[in-house]
């Protein structure tokens, strides 16, 4: 609000009458005037916000229990009393003195009803979040529809919090399935997506800061870090990106993410979203950010690098000498669902001689009557399959799964029986989309499925070679990614060997892993082993 609305709000009913005026007289809208102690008190609140039943239950019973307590004639008997006590006479007053006495008696009682009554409804109203509103310095309209009701008085105004319940209970993850390990998840409730986190990590250091961004939608969002963890400077650089966000309205924490990745150009994804409050907090014991936005069930989690998309919270859920075979058939899958298609196409079209006689044999056998060319026909099958992906995607579950697999096993007879592909390229293109299912973020699939159809142009063009040279320009383009200003491809590159030792194709015992990541935090000791 500037100056000169407030200016022209001078009692209660201007204040209504603005209300009504910037919401349009929305039907959603409601004003009740009552009376409390031979004074007006107008209460207003949002329809779809607010909880009927708080408002009725507990502001407009206590506004009653306020009048019931018949305030007025317990001062008009103290002030009476104090006039006894002065030892004034009122049978020897003259009737114009004593009209003059009942009249300032009535407007100091007036006076003191106008500036005690607030003070009184708030200390008789029984819900726990109650706010003095200043007109200067609050939105009225933001606690309006963040469920909290207003009770006004001249231009006194309380906000007082009765918001419905517009959220779901705490559910079990769907996009990130736990095998082992906590089964609840975040959901679009700020308070409680904070408290999951809280919930696990009881600790004086781990600092909460919130924002309002968005113009119109002022969505609520919160930074997240372990103050003795994280790095001072790298918390202020994510602030200064939060602070700097100026658009009309947050809808999705995805808004949040587009808006400050330092890297746009960039294919991979360079932020972590998860819906496990586990996983938040396992990264902010690195020394990591956690972004927490109001009215989406995705945390984001800065910075990450592309071994995290490898890795897997449920690593630490089980033995850790078992995790070795697990994490190379990972890193085996992100080389297949990239190249194979590419390589196989590389391989038959031009560099025949360094295939074996026999296997050429059988590719030559099976793709006999086929009459496009193998790039045409891997790309083909690699749209086929992504279309297939898709549609599983946007059917509900119910159907999802059944109209897919079906849809894959039809497609590829048919394709095959109709002489269109070859039995060895629905195999190729299945085997690489199998291996793309390893990686559950959206935004890492989009991206391998779009490098996977760049490495397949290249080697049609100029086989190994051109695979070559589309595998350069992929490590180069990798390579120059920076998450949050961290290198995306640490510890690879720049080379760390301790790390990758340690992290990548293993895992430390639990016991044993005592030091943190020297590029996320100073303080490296997580605790001290004796």
């Amino acid at each position: 609000m500037n100056d000169k609305e407030i200016k022209n709000i001078k009692t209660s009913e201007d204040l209504v009458e603005f209300i009504k005026l910037k919401t349009s007289n929305s039907s959603d809208m409601y004003f009740r005037k009552v009376n409390v102690l031979e004074e007006d008190i107008y209460i207003i609140y949002n329809e779809c916000t607010a909880s009927t039943e708080l408002v009725s239950n507990f502001v407009i019973r206590s506004l009653e229990d306020i009048s019931k307590s018949n305030m007025t004639d317990e001062k008009l008997e103290n002030i009476k009393n104090n006039l006894e006590d002065e030892k004034i006479n009122k049978e020897n007053l003259r009737i114009k003195k004593k009209e003059k006495l009942y009249k300032d008696l009535n407007l100091k009682l007036n006076k003191i009803n106008e500036e005690e009554l607030i003070d009184k409804i708030e200390k008789t109203l029984s819900i726990c979040k109650v706010k003095k509103i200043d007109l200067k310095e609050d939105n009225i309209f933001y606690y309006l529809f963040s469920g909290f009701t207003l009770i006004v008085h001249n231009k006194k105004i309380l906000a007082v919090e009765t918001k419905e319940n517009l959220d779901r209970s705490i559910q079990e993850p769907i996009t990130e399935v736990a095998v082992k390990g906590p089964k609840d998840g975040f959901l679009e409730n700020f308070q409680k997506n904070v408290g999951l986190i809280r919930k696990r990590l009881k600790d004086e250091h781990l600092v909460l800061n919130e924002k309002k961004i968005g113009r119109r939608s002022k969505t609520k969002v919160g930074l997240l870090y372990v103050e003795d963890i994280a790095k001072k400077e790298f918390v202020r650089y994510i602030e200064d990106k939060l602070k700097n966000i100026d658009i009309d309205g947050i809808i999705d924490s995805n808004y949040i993410v587009e808006i400050i990745e330092d890297s746009n150009k960039s294919d991979f994804p360079v932020t972590i979203s998860t819906e496990r409050p586990d996983v938040a907090s396992f990264y902010l014991l690195q020394g990591r950010v956690v972004i927490i936005v109001e009215n989406s069930p995705f945390a984001i989690v800065v910075p990450v690098f592309m071994e995290d998309f490898i890795k897997n919270i449920d690593d630490y859920y089980q033995k850790g000498s078992n995790i070795v075979l697990t994490k190379i058939i990972r890193y085996l899958a992100l080389f297949i669902t990239l190249f194979t298609p590419a390589f196989y196409v590389a391989l038959t079209t031009f560099d025949q001689e360094s295939i074996p006689t026999q296997l050429l044999v059988s590719f030559v056998t099976q793709r006999e009557g086929v009459p496009f060319p193998a790039f045409f026909e891997a790309t083909l099958m690699i749209i086929s399959f992504e279309i297939l992906r898709e549609s599983d995607y946007r059917v509900p579950n119910v159907a999802g799964n059944t109209l897919s697999i079906v849809g894959a096993l039809i497609l590829g007879d048919a394709a095959v029986s109709a002489g269109i592909v070859s039995p060895i390229m629905i195999i190729v293109v299945a085997i690489t989309t199998i291996s793309g299912l390893m990686f559950t973020d959206i935004n890492v699939v989009n991206a391998l499925r779009k490098w996977r159809l760049i490495h397949l142009f290249f080697a049609s063009i100029a086989g190994i070679l051109g695979l070559g040279v589309s595998v350069l320009i992929f490590t180069v383009k990798m390579t120059s990614i920076t998450s949050f200003t961290k290198p995306y491809t640490y510890p690879f590159a720049p080379v760390d060997f301790t790390q990758i030792g340690e992290r990548i194709l293993a895992r430390k015992n639990i016991a044993d892993d005592t030091k943190r990541q020297k590029i996320l935090t100073n303080n490296l000791t997580k605790f001290n082993k004796e």
